[in-house]
C-alpha cells in the first residue's frame, strides 16, 4: 500500500521546517536522524503535512513522559493496548522494549499482541487495562470503573490516563492510515531509547 509522500527539507514551509527542527535537532535527535538527517521517520513525515497539529502531538508526548501521575508500567500497558485494539502493529511492536523496561510482564505483553485478555497481577494494571478499553469503545468510563479509577489513580492520574490513550490513537490513526512503517535507515541506541521513553534525559 502507498505511504504518505516522503518530505524532504527544501520542501518545507516555515511551520513545516519549524517542525522538523524540532524533530531532528531537539530532544528526539537521536532517533530522528539528527542535524544530518535527509527524511523523517514515517509518523512525524506524516504529521509535517499537518505541522501546527504535529507540533502538538510532540508536545503532548513530550508531557506525557514527564508525567509521574502514572508508573511508567501503565504508561506503556495503555500504549500497548491501544496500539493492538486499533491494529497499529508498528507501533506495538516498537513499544514493547520500553514495556518491558518498565516491568509489564511479558505473558501480559503476549496477551495484548494476541488479542486475549491478560491476566494481571496487580489491581492498578487491570483497572487501567479496563478503564483503557471502555474509553475506546465508548469513550466514557462505566460508574464502577469510574470510580475505582478515581480511587486507584487520583484525579491527575485519570487525566493522564485519558492523555496517554488520546495521544495514542492519533499515532494509531496516523499509522495506520499513512500506512508507517519501521525503516532500516533509523536506529538509535536501545538503551537511550529506553531511556527517552521513560522520560529521561538522553543528552
Amino acid at each position: 500500500m502507498e505511504r504518505f509522500p516522503v518530505l524532504g527539507k527544501d520542501q518545507l514551509d516555515a511551520k513545516q521546517r519549524a517542525l522538523w527542527d524540532e524533530l531532528t535537532l531537539g530532544p528526539r535527535g537521536f532517533y530522528t536522524g539528527g542535524a544530518e538527517a535527509k527524511r523523517l521517520p514515517d509518523l512525524y513525515n506524516a504529521w509535517l503535512q499537518f505541522p501546527e497539529f504535529g507540533d502538538l502531538m510532540v508536545k503532548l508526548g513530550g508531557a506525557i513522559r514527564a508525567n509521574t501521575a502514572l508508573p511508567g508500567r501503565l504508561r506503556e500497558l495503555i500504549v500497548l493496548t491501544t496500539s493492538a485494539k486499533l491494529g497499529a502493529m508498528v507501533e506495538f511492536d516498537f513499544h514493547v522494549p520500553f514495556a518491558e523496561n518498565e516491568g509489564l510482564a511479558g505473558d501480559v505483553i503476549a496477551a495484548l499482541r494476541a488479542g486475549a485478555e491478560p491476566v494481571f497481577v496487580g489491581d492498578d494494571e487491570r483497572i487501567a487495562h479496563a478503564a483503557n478499553l471502555q474509553l475506546l469503545a465508548t469513550g466514557a468510563l462505566e460508574h464502577d470503573t469510574r470510580e475505582e479509577a478515581i480511587a486507584a489513580f487520583g484525579y491527575p492520574g485519570v487525566m493522564a490516563l485519558i492523555a496517554i490513550v488520546s495521544m495514542y490513537v492519533v499515532t494509531a490513526y496516523t499509522t495506520n492510515v499513512a500506512r508507517v512503517k519501521l525503516a532500516e535507515d533509523f536506529s538509535a541506541d536501545p538503551d537511550k531509547l529506553k531511556d527517552f521513553f521513560a522520560g529521561k534525559d538522553v543528552a
